[in-house]
């Protein structure tokens, strides 16, 4: 449960909006305000005398979070009393082993228009919360939208007006038929302005949804209205890219059938390594076939505490150890600079230690926990100096492949999300040892499930299969990146190395451009 009532939105946006359009879109930052260049302002719903008026007045195209403004401004939203409350939407009950799932009452609805044609459909509809896995994990993706008053939560009980279109409404679940229970997503176009409002203070920045704030920014009135050029997070040609880990918790060497058959399918393979396992010659071998067949070896910490141990210096030691450790037993192999947090909790104390340790990237984010961390985009991780950051919690384990009717269907719908948006696919399993087995029956069913899972990704010739490695290192020539606009509208992508094996591309003006 998310507890940190404190923390600011704006340095989180700030940074999702610095990973979608490059740092140079930024012009300046106020207390409430986010002003990008051509006369695209973010505003956080906040005390009269915070907010910038004057620039308020002065952008063309204004995107709103949270609260609305406590002056007269033209958002196309207004209170409406009588409206269903969403008090407790999102509580959500755990996941069993009889459950196929569980979602909570609370949903987001999406309407058809062209500002949200990248949520997929299996978002069209979605909850507030989902969980696959007890209340740990949900496999498609998305974070959780909160009731509690938190910069999660959402500001409910408004509705657009006649001049306003709603992208995305609110609504409660009880029994068959859902109630309206107020506006999510609104858009409001007068000729001298476009705004667009979300009603949570953070808007969809944990979810692919956010493609909806990059496409209002860099397509949106393009024959009328400022835009600004948006990266893709693939290379040019391709939708998304797919990779697939297993985190070392148990039995190393126990996952050598799976390494064995990506290795014949010609499937890049990355591992996670706790390093303070008992490491048989068996493990050793496996950990250098996988650094021979040009995988990826990740550190998974030394001894796998919680937040990393839960200080700054406590990361930086696990982490510290960690690399060490590789430096002496495995001499031949690339010192990991490559993590996966220990239970997937990622305090931002956590990840300053790993980063100062010299880690500079970090696969995070779950639903549970740290929602920080659960990114819509890959790329730096908030509260970081330069740790980049991708976002992968679908769970290949055999509890959820039990609890689905031994159906690899939800991760395919997880991959399906990310091809929409242009993003990263992400899966994970475990070796499992005599004492946890993660809920598989044997490695035969083991390796069918991902047998099954490849099949249905090599299906979508849209899609590369990339190793961690591969992802992180594509990702941080993104982040090299600097994109601008000459005075013929055209885009120059400042900061790309001399030469590229695959091309990255930009969306502006309602076109997609390789750079």
């Amino acid at each position: 449960m998310y507890e940190n009532n404190t923390l600011s939105p704006l340095p989180l946006v700030c940074r999702a909006l610095c990973n979608s359009l490059t740092a140079a879109a930024v012009e300046r930052v106020t207390e409430s305000m986010i002003l990008l260049k051509n006369g695209i302002a973010v505003f956080f719903g906040a005390a009269d005398d915070t907010i910038d008026k004057t620039q308020s007045q002065k952008a063309r195209k204004v995107i709103w979070f949270g609260q609305l403004p406590p002056f007269s401004f033209p958002l196309g939203v207004r209170p409406e009393r009588g409206l269903p409350s969403l008090a407790g939407a999102d509580a959500c009950p755990a996941c069993t082993p009889a459950d196929h799932h569980t979602e909570s009452a609370g949903r987001v609805v999406y309407a058809a228009h062209p500002l949200t044609e990248g949520v997929a459909a299996p978002l069209r509809t979605r909850p507030f919360t989902r969980f696959d896995f007890t209340d740990e994990w949900n496999n498609l993706g998305f974070g959780r939208i909160r009731t509690d008053g938190s910069i999660w939560s959402i500001h409910d009980g408004c509705v657009p007006d006649d001049s306003a279109v709603e992208l995305a409404g609110l609504y409660l679940q009880q029994g068959q038929e859902p109630r309206y229970a107020g506006s999510y997503l609104t858009l409001l176009d007068t000729p001298e302005r476009s705004c667009l409002w979300c009603a949570r203070p953070v808007g969809p920045l944990d979810s692919t949804e956010w493609t909806i704030i990059e496409r209002f920014i860099s397509d949106w009135r393009a024959d009328d209205m400022p835009c600004l050029p948006s990266l893709c997070s693939t290379p040019a040609g391709y939708a998304a890219i797919a990779t697939m880990r297993l985190d070392c918790d148990e039995d190393i060497s126990s996952a050598r059938d799976v390494f064995e058959w990506y290795r014949a399918e010609g499937i890049p393979f990355s591992l996670a390594v706790k390093t303070c396992l008992p490491m048989t010659p068996a493990h050793l071998e496996m950990l250098r076939d996988v650094d021979a067949s040009g995988g990826t070896l990740l550190s998974h910490s030394h001894t796998h505490p919680a937040d990393w141990g839960g200080t700054f210096e406590a990361a930086k030691q696990e982490a510290e150890t960690s690399r060490q450790w590789f430096r002496d037993n495995l001499p031949e192999a690339p010192v990991p600079d490559l993590a996966v947090s220990p239970f997937h909790t990622n305090p931002p104390c956590a990840l300053q230690g790993i980063e100062a340790a010299g880690f500079t990237g970090v696969v995070s984010g779950i639903i549970h926990n740290d929602p920080e961390y659960l990114l819509g985009r890959a790329g730096i991780a908030p509260l970081t100096r330069q740790l980049a950051t991708i976002s992968q919690q679908s769970m290949l384990h055999g509890d959820c492949f039990a609890q689905q009717q031994e159906s690899v269907d939800v991760h395919v719908q997880a991959l399906d999300i990310q091809r929409a948006a242009r993003g990263i696919f992400g899966y994970l399993d475990h070796p499992f040892s005599e004492r946890y087995a993660y809920g598989w029956s044997s490695k035969a069913q083991r390796l069918a499930a991902h047998a099954a899972l490849v099949e249905a990704i090599r299906a979508r010739t849209d899609v590369l299969f990339w190793s961690q490695r591969q992802c992180f290192d594509f990702l941080r020539m993104l982040l090299h990146i600097s994109l601008e606009v000459d005075e013929c509208n055209h885009v120059r992508a400042n900061g790309l190395p001399s030469t590229l094996s695959f091309r990255p591309e930009c969306r502006f003006q309602g076109k997609t451009i390789t750079l």
